[in-house]
């Protein structure tokens, strides 16, 4: 009640007796100082169209170009026009890396193996068993540098065995 008029009611500030409208999908009542309008809400989780990112979304309004609220799937896919799309090439390129990958840590091994059997052949000091493990270990390093030529590269791949 007003202090200096009991029969009258006051509101407090930012405060109406005007109903707000029903919200609805995606949109809630905001008043604007005279009237009540639907604004577009798409607060809560959303996803990045460049790398499928969660992002937090706070704000009224409509989401900015770079957010969408369809759910990222996962690896591989990019936003393209109005959804996501699955990308078989970026996948077999990461395939591709892994394989590589993979291939160049055998190759050191290899490199780190082959190096004291090459020594003693350098030195004259091999023995018999030294010259048949180098050559066994250098073809199994060109065997690791030849997984590229296989038909089924990157996605099967007939890895060679090292020599023991």
């Amino acid at each position: 009640p007003d202090p200096l008029d009991l029969d009258n009611w006051l509101l407090p500030a930012q405060s109406t007796l005007i109903a707000p409208p029903a919200a609805t999908a995606n949109k809630t009542p905001v008043w604007n100082e005279e009237k009540w309008s639907l604004v577009a809400d798409w607060r809560g989780e959303c996803f990045s169209k460049v790398d499928g990112a969660i992002i937090q979304w706070k704000e009224l309004g409509e989401l900015p170009d770079n957010l969408t609220k369809l759910p990222y799937p996962g690896a591989y896919c990019k936003w393209v026009g109005d959804a996501w799309v699955f990308s078989s090439a970026d996948e077999l390129a990461a395939i591709t890396t892994i394989a590589l990958s993979a291939r160049d840590d055998l190759l050191r091994v290899a490199a780190i193996r082959i190096a004291p059997l090459q020594d003693t052949v350098d030195l004259e000091d091999a023995t018999p068993d030294d010259v048949v493990m180098l050559k066994k270990w250098k073809q199994y390093r060109v065997a690791l540098n030849r997984i590229e030529q296989q038909s089924g590269f990157p996605l099967t791949i007939e890895w060679p065995i090292a020599p023991s």
